[in-house]
Protein backbone atom coordinates (compact mmCIF):
# COMPACT_ATOMS: atom_id res chain seq x y z
CA UNK A 1 0.00 0.00 0.00
CA UNK A 2 1.65 3.00 -1.31
CA UNK A 3 -0.12 6.87 -1.07
CA UNK A 4 2.71 8.82 -2.40
CA UNK A 5 0.09 11.16 -4.72
CA UNK A 6 -2.12 14.06 -5.29
CA UNK A 7 -5.02 12.51 -3.53
CA UNK A 8 -5.88 15.02 -1.07
CA UNK A 9 -7.90 12.01 0.34
CA UNK A 10 -5.73 9.02 0.66
CA UNK A 11 -7.37 7.39 3.59
CA UNK A 12 -10.49 7.24 2.47
CA UNK A 13 -12.57 4.51 3.07
CA UNK A 14 -9.53 2.83 4.46
CA UNK A 15 -9.47 1.74 8.20
CA UNK A 16 -8.00 3.44 10.85
CA UNK A 17 -7.78 2.53 14.64
CA UNK A 18 -6.88 5.22 16.64
CA UNK A 19 -6.06 4.45 20.16
CA UNK A 20 -6.10 7.41 22.73
CA UNK A 21 -9.02 9.14 20.94
CA UNK A 22 -11.13 9.92 23.40
CA UNK A 23 -9.40 12.93 24.56
CA UNK A 24 -6.28 15.37 23.16
CA UNK A 25 -4.48 14.45 19.65
CA UNK A 26 -5.89 11.58 19.17
CA UNK A 27 -9.35 12.94 19.37
CA UNK A 28 -8.35 15.68 16.51
CA UNK A 29 -6.53 13.06 14.38
CA UNK A 30 -10.13 10.92 14.63
CA UNK A 31 -11.94 14.10 13.45
CA UNK A 32 -9.69 14.64 11.00
CA UNK A 33 -9.84 10.85 9.44
CA UNK A 34 -13.78 11.14 9.66
CA UNK A 35 -13.44 14.58 7.32
CA UNK A 36 -11.23 12.54 4.67
CA UNK A 37 -13.68 9.89 5.02
CA UNK A 38 -11.57 6.81 6.41
CA UNK A 39 -13.77 4.14 9.01
CA UNK A 40 -12.48 4.97 11.77
CA UNK A 41 -12.15 2.61 14.94
CA UNK A 42 -12.19 4.51 18.23
CA UNK A 43 -10.04 2.99 21.41
CA UNK A 44 -9.91 4.86 24.72
CA UNK A 45 -10.68 4.43 28.39
CA UNK A 46 -14.07 7.10 28.53
CA UNK A 47 -16.92 4.93 26.63
CA UNK A 48 -18.81 8.27 26.77
CA UNK A 49 -16.51 10.69 25.45
CA UNK A 50 -15.77 8.22 22.71
CA UNK A 51 -19.38 7.59 21.75
CA UNK A 52 -19.66 11.41 21.34
CA UNK A 53 -17.02 11.04 18.96
CA UNK A 54 -18.04 8.25 16.72
CA UNK A 55 -20.96 10.53 16.79
CA UNK A 56 -18.51 13.41 15.24
CA UNK A 57 -17.38 10.99 12.86
CA UNK A 58 -20.04 10.26 11.27
CA UNK A 59 -21.23 13.75 11.16
CA UNK A 60 -18.20 14.87 9.75
CA UNK A 61 -18.15 11.82 6.99
CA UNK A 62 -16.47 8.49 7.80
CA UNK A 63 -18.37 5.69 6.41
CA UNK A 64 -18.47 3.91 9.76
CA UNK A 65 -17.38 4.33 13.16
CA UNK A 66 -16.95 2.28 16.00
CA UNK A 67 -16.39 2.77 19.29
CA UNK A 68 -14.42 0.69 22.04
CA UNK A 69 -14.26 1.33 25.43
CA UNK A 70 -10.27 0.03 26.05
CA UNK A 71 -7.99 0.19 29.03
CA UNK A 72 -4.59 -0.64 26.76
CA UNK A 73 -2.17 -0.65 29.64
CA UNK A 74 -4.52 -3.79 31.08
CA UNK A 75 -4.24 -7.39 29.57
CA UNK A 76 -7.71 -8.20 30.94
CA UNK A 77 -9.65 -5.49 29.14
CA UNK A 78 -11.58 -5.80 26.24
CA UNK A 79 -9.10 -7.60 23.57
CA UNK A 80 -11.52 -9.82 22.37
CA UNK A 81 -14.07 -7.43 20.61
CA UNK A 82 -11.04 -5.42 19.02
CA UNK A 83 -9.90 -8.47 17.62
CA UNK A 84 -13.44 -9.02 16.32
CA UNK A 85 -13.25 -5.51 14.92
CA UNK A 86 -9.63 -5.80 13.12
CA UNK A 87 -10.77 -9.49 11.66
CA UNK A 88 -13.77 -7.93 9.91
CA UNK A 89 -12.60 -4.35 8.87
CA UNK A 90 -8.70 -4.79 9.07
CA UNK A 91 -6.21 -1.69 9.74
CA UNK A 92 -4.54 0.40 6.88
CA UNK A 93 -3.34 2.47 9.82
CA UNK A 94 -2.83 2.51 13.44
CA UNK A 95 -2.43 6.24 15.66
CA UNK A 96 -0.93 5.13 18.94
CA UNK A 97 -1.76 8.49 20.24
CA UNK A 98 -1.69 6.93 24.19
CA UNK A 99 0.21 9.18 26.55
CA UNK A 100 0.49 10.15 30.09
CA UNK A 101 2.65 13.74 31.10
CA UNK A 102 4.29 14.62 34.45
CA UNK A 103 5.62 17.17 36.27
CA UNK A 104 8.59 16.25 38.35
CA UNK A 105 12.52 16.37 38.63
CA UNK A 106 13.83 12.72 38.62
CA UNK A 107 14.99 12.71 41.98
CA UNK A 108 11.33 13.34 43.22
CA UNK A 109 10.01 10.34 41.53
CA UNK A 110 9.47 6.77 42.74
CA UNK A 111 9.55 3.42 41.01
CA UNK A 112 5.91 3.30 41.17
CA UNK A 113 5.79 6.93 39.30
CA UNK A 114 8.33 5.79 36.71
CA UNK A 115 6.74 2.48 36.00
CA UNK A 116 3.48 4.38 35.28
CA UNK A 117 4.56 6.49 32.90
CA UNK A 118 6.73 3.96 31.17
CA UNK A 119 3.61 1.69 30.98
CA UNK A 120 1.46 4.13 29.56
CA UNK A 121 3.70 5.31 27.18
CA UNK A 122 5.99 2.63 26.23
CA UNK A 123 4.03 -0.85 26.98
CA UNK A 124 0.59 0.49 26.08
CA UNK A 125 1.79 1.65 22.91
CA UNK A 126 4.19 -2.03 22.02
CA UNK A 127 0.50 -4.13 23.12
CA UNK A 128 -1.45 -2.28 20.80
CA UNK A 129 0.95 -2.63 17.49
CA UNK A 130 1.69 -5.96 18.16
CA UNK A 131 -2.15 -6.89 18.90
CA UNK A 132 -2.51 -4.74 15.11
CA UNK A 133 -0.08 -6.58 13.94
CA UNK A 134 -1.52 -8.88 11.67
CA UNK A 135 -4.02 -6.71 10.42
CA UNK A 136 -1.25 -4.37 9.59
CA UNK A 137 0.82 -7.04 7.37
CA UNK A 138 -2.07 -7.82 5.22
CA UNK A 139 -2.33 -4.21 4.45
CA UNK A 140 1.14 -3.18 4.60
CA UNK A 141 0.39 -0.75 6.31
CA UNK A 142 0.94 2.49 8.70
CA UNK A 143 2.06 3.11 12.36
CA UNK A 144 2.15 6.22 13.68
CA UNK A 145 3.66 6.58 17.09
CA UNK A 146 3.18 9.90 18.64
CA UNK A 147 6.18 11.09 21.01
CA UNK A 148 7.05 14.12 21.76
CA UNK A 149 10.11 16.26 21.30
CA UNK A 150 10.82 15.48 25.45
CA UNK A 151 11.41 12.49 23.54
CA UNK A 152 14.42 13.61 21.62
CA UNK A 153 15.69 16.76 23.70
CA UNK A 154 15.35 16.48 27.61
CA UNK A 155 12.69 19.23 28.99
CA UNK A 156 12.16 21.25 32.35
CA UNK A 157 11.20 19.25 35.17
CA UNK A 158 9.51 16.67 32.97
CA UNK A 159 12.27 13.83 34.00
CA UNK A 160 10.06 11.04 33.89
CA UNK A 161 7.81 11.86 31.09
CA UNK A 162 10.78 12.67 28.97
CA UNK A 163 12.60 9.64 30.12
CA UNK A 164 9.58 7.19 28.71
CA UNK A 165 9.21 9.29 25.43
CA UNK A 166 12.78 8.82 24.83
CA UNK A 167 12.18 5.05 25.42
CA UNK A 168 8.94 5.36 23.05
CA UNK A 169 11.04 6.64 20.31
CA UNK A 170 14.04 3.86 20.92
CA UNK A 171 11.43 1.57 20.77
CA UNK A 172 10.08 2.97 17.43
CA UNK A 173 13.40 3.44 15.17
CA UNK A 174 13.90 -0.09 16.85
CA UNK A 175 10.33 -1.22 15.49
CA UNK A 176 11.00 0.49 12.17
CA UNK A 177 14.24 -1.19 11.05
CA UNK A 178 12.87 -5.01 12.13
CA UNK A 179 9.48 -4.22 10.33
CA UNK A 180 10.99 -3.20 6.94
CA UNK A 181 10.53 -7.05 5.87
CA UNK A 182 6.89 -7.20 6.86
CA UNK A 183 5.82 -4.26 4.73
CA UNK A 184 4.62 -2.36 7.93
CA UNK A 185 5.70 1.20 7.72
CA UNK A 186 6.22 3.72 10.82
CA UNK A 187 6.36 6.55 11.36
CA UNK A 188 7.79 8.58 14.34
CA UNK A 189 6.10 11.86 15.06
CA UNK A 190 7.42 14.76 18.04
CA UNK A 191 5.48 17.57 18.11
CA UNK A 192 6.36 20.55 20.76
CA UNK A 193 3.35 21.89 23.02
CA UNK A 194 0.14 21.88 21.77
CA UNK A 195 -2.95 24.09 22.32
CA UNK A 196 -5.54 22.80 24.50
CA UNK A 197 -7.81 24.45 26.48
CA UNK A 198 -6.77 23.18 29.71
CA UNK A 199 -3.07 23.92 29.18
CA UNK A 200 -2.50 26.10 31.22
CA UNK A 201 -3.25 25.02 34.71
CA UNK A 202 -3.44 20.89 33.63
CA UNK A 203 -0.79 20.67 36.50
CA UNK A 204 -0.66 23.23 38.74
CA UNK A 205 -1.36 21.04 41.53
CA UNK A 206 1.25 18.55 40.93
CA UNK A 207 4.14 20.84 40.40
CA UNK A 208 2.41 22.96 43.09
CA UNK A 209 2.60 19.67 45.44
CA UNK A 210 6.22 19.31 44.17
CA UNK A 211 7.65 21.76 45.21
CA UNK A 212 8.34 23.10 41.44
CA UNK A 213 8.67 26.65 39.80
CA UNK A 214 5.03 26.84 39.20
CA UNK A 215 6.04 27.85 34.90
CA UNK A 216 6.67 23.61 34.74
CA UNK A 217 3.09 23.53 34.81
CA UNK A 218 2.38 25.29 31.46
CA UNK A 219 2.42 23.27 28.62
CA UNK A 220 6.29 22.03 27.45
CA UNK A 221 7.18 22.65 30.99
CA UNK A 222 7.00 26.42 30.03
CA UNK A 223 9.53 26.44 27.16
CA UNK A 224 9.28 29.82 25.12
CA UNK A 225 7.69 27.79 22.19
CA UNK A 226 4.75 28.82 19.99
CA UNK A 227 1.87 26.49 20.88
CA UNK A 228 0.99 24.00 17.78
CA UNK A 229 -2.93 23.98 16.63
CA UNK A 230 -4.43 20.16 16.78
CA UNK A 231 -6.29 20.50 13.80
CA UNK A 232 -2.77 21.44 11.65
CA UNK A 233 -1.17 18.86 13.10
CA UNK A 234 -3.40 16.67 12.40
CA UNK A 235 -3.95 17.03 8.83
CA UNK A 236 -0.09 17.19 8.96
CA UNK A 237 0.20 13.76 10.40
CA UNK A 238 -1.98 12.22 7.97
CA UNK A 239 -0.38 13.75 5.39
CA UNK A 240 3.06 12.39 6.51
CA UNK A 241 1.38 8.75 7.15
CA UNK A 242 0.10 8.46 3.54
CA UNK A 243 3.40 9.90 2.25
CA UNK A 244 4.85 7.05 4.03
CA UNK A 245 7.43 9.55 5.69
CA UNK A 246 10.24 8.50 8.21
CA UNK A 247 9.52 10.94 11.32
CA UNK A 248 7.61 14.53 11.65
CA UNK A 249 9.14 17.00 14.14
CA UNK A 250 7.35 19.93 14.92
CA UNK A 251 8.58 22.44 15.47
CA UNK A 252 11.44 21.16 12.75
CA UNK A 253 13.93 23.43 14.42
CA UNK A 254 13.79 21.21 17.31
CA UNK A 255 15.73 18.73 14.67
CA UNK A 256 18.94 20.36 14.61
CA UNK A 257 18.82 20.67 18.42
CA UNK A 258 18.43 16.84 19.06
CA UNK A 259 21.00 16.57 16.23
CA UNK A 260 23.61 18.60 18.34
CA UNK A 261 22.99 16.61 21.02
CA UNK A 262 24.33 13.82 19.58
CA UNK A 263 27.39 15.43 18.06
CA UNK A 264 28.45 17.87 20.42
CA UNK A 265 26.44 17.54 23.69
CA UNK A 266 28.28 19.96 25.70
CA UNK A 267 27.17 22.89 23.47
CA UNK A 268 23.30 21.09 23.11
CA UNK A 269 23.82 21.45 26.69
CA UNK A 270 24.28 25.22 27.14
CA UNK A 271 21.78 25.80 24.25
CA UNK A 272 19.31 23.73 26.57
CA UNK A 273 20.51 25.64 29.42
CA UNK A 274 20.04 28.94 28.47
CA UNK A 275 16.82 27.99 26.54
CA UNK A 276 14.98 26.71 29.55
CA UNK A 277 16.49 29.62 31.92
CA UNK A 278 13.12 31.35 32.23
Amino acid sequence: MTFRSANKTPWKNRSAVVSGASSGLGCHLARQLAIEQANVILIGRQQDRLDRLRSECIELGAPSAVSLSLDVSDKTSRWSELKSILESQGCDLLINAIGKSDRGELSQLTDDDLRSLVEVNVIATHRMTTFCWDALKQSKGVVANIASLAGIVPGPSMGGYSLAKHALVGMHRQWRIESKTQGIHFLLVCPGPIEREDSQDRYSDLASSRGLDPNTAKPGGGVSLKRLDPKELSVSILRSAANRDLELIRPAKARLLAALLALWPSLADKVLIKKLNR
